[in-house]
């Protein structure tokens, strides 16, 4: 099985992420404030009725998770959701505001724009294009796409509330159309992609993907607005399923994926199971990170555990801005890493493999074989070691040198205290 987890098909190897064992690092690491602001979820804000009014339970997904920004359609003449945006806003959660399609049945961009600059500036995150009007629109998507994007920026440049924004460019649906849309980055802050991996190990299809972007967006900034798993077992359509606890042991992963790929922002499709569909044959009814009685699904978890790792709140605290030495002495071809300062002085060292643990063509759970990572920290650290997709607990905590550290396919993550 172990050998099966190797085939490209689930699991890719990059030059780009090679771990150079036994080379010396000498780091500041990357802030965590960066990590921090990474994961948005994707919300319904524009009703009060339903799973999607129930906004104190909304929140509380939302703050348990981390999010620091959602991903809604916005609407003119819904004073309740403009409410709702600037209470989210002043919780720390901003929205990166979908304004609506080249149809136009609600209201033009100029209008989105001039309800964001007076009456929710600061809940405003970003403004995004249509979404995947490629699979939407009809034979003119290309031209009516380009008109709509293009009168977004210019509205949102051209009022002094929304004129520091990012503006989004459209995502495009089934990862096709990048050729046909053409390079409109004169007309956006950031590219925009959607990506499901279906099953397959985080970061499949990523760099692929971002590369088509590239045709629409230039060098800007590519993020993920729509990104997660579905777990309707019993759906037989082409978008694979995925068993809700490999979704628990990817979640960490899959958002370290794109950290090291520079993305600045992932959304999480989405926050919760919204119909109910007990048979399982409905995929789009199960992409929640909370299924549709609010009970937590294993990716909620797992992402719950990480926020709670990499916010911990300690009574003591180290010289901010410090740097890091270690290097590692051995691991596996397929290791991944990332190194996150805190403010307190404090390091965390993410470790994880690009390894599969479940063929989501076979429906069949894979058992890739332990491996051991050997850390040279070149002076005595004080380590404690986590695993979020097990607890928000440590596992273990030493006083040493050196460190090893077995990985499967679960993401750990060492907390170095460096005095």
């Amino acid at each position: 099985m172990a050998g099966f987890a190797a085939t490209p098909f689930l699991a890719q190897t990059s030059d780009a992420f090679k771990i150079n064992f036994g080379e010396r690092q000498d780091t500041t690491g990357r802030p965590l404030s960066v990590l921090a602001n990474t994961m948005g979820v994707c919300t319904v804000t524009s009703t009060t009725s339903g799973l999607w009014g129930q906004r104190d339970k909304v929140m509380w997904v939302l703050k348990s998770v981390g999010a620091k920004w959602i991903r809604s359609e916005i609407y003119t003449g819904n004073k309740g959701q403009v409410a709702w945006l600037n209470q989210l806003a002043a919780n720390g959660i901003r929205t990166n505001m979908i304004m609506q399609d080249p149809a136009m049945k609600n209201a033009t961009p100029e209008q989105l724009v001039s309800l964001i600059a007076s009456s929710m500036p600061n809940a405003c995150h970003s403004m995004e294009g249509a979404n995947e009007w490629n699979l939407e629109g009809g034979a003119n998507w290309a031209s009516e796409l380009r008109t709509h994007q293009q009168r977004i920026f210019r509205a949102a440049r051209g009022n002094a509330a929304t004129r520091n924004k990012p503006v989004v460019g459209p995502a495009l649906g089934m990862r096709k159309g990048y050729q046909e849309y053409g390079n409109q980055s004169a007309y956006m802050d950031w590219g925009n992609i959607h990506l499901y991996t279906g099953g397959f190990v985080p970061g499949y299809r990523s760099d692929e993907v971002i590369k088509e972007e590239r045709r629409v967006c230039g060098s800007k900034p590519v993020i993920v607005t729509e990104t997660g798993w579905h777990n309707a077992s019993k759906y037989k359509g082409t978008h694979n399923y995925t068993p809700e606890d490999v979704a628990g042991v990817y979640a960490p992963r899959l958002i370290l994926e794109y950290f090291i790929r520079n993305v600045p922002k992932v959304g999480i499709y989405e926050l919760i199971d919204d119909r109910s569909d007990p048979g399982m044959t409905n995929h789009e009814a199960h992409f929640g990170l909370v299924r549709n009685n609010w009970s937590p699904k294993p990716a909620f978890i797992s992402l719950a555990n990480m926020n709670q790792i990499i916010n911990r709140q300690y009574r003591t605290s180290g010289a901010r801005g410090g740097s890091l030495s270690f290097k590692f002495n051995s691991g596996p071809a397929d290791l991944r890493s990332a190194l996150v300062a805190r403010e307190d002085g404090r390091f965390l060292l993410f470790l994880w493999r690009n390894v599969a643990i479940y063929d989501p063509n076979k429906r069949r759970y894979l058992s890739p074989s332990s491996a051991t990572v050997s850390i040279d920290w070149l002076t005595q650290r004080s380590i404690r070691r986590y695993a979020p997709a097990s607890s928000a607990n440590a596992l273990s905590s030493e006083r040493s040198s050196r460190s090893t550290v077995s990985l499967k396919g679960e993401m750990q993550i060492l907390e170095i205290t460096p005095n």
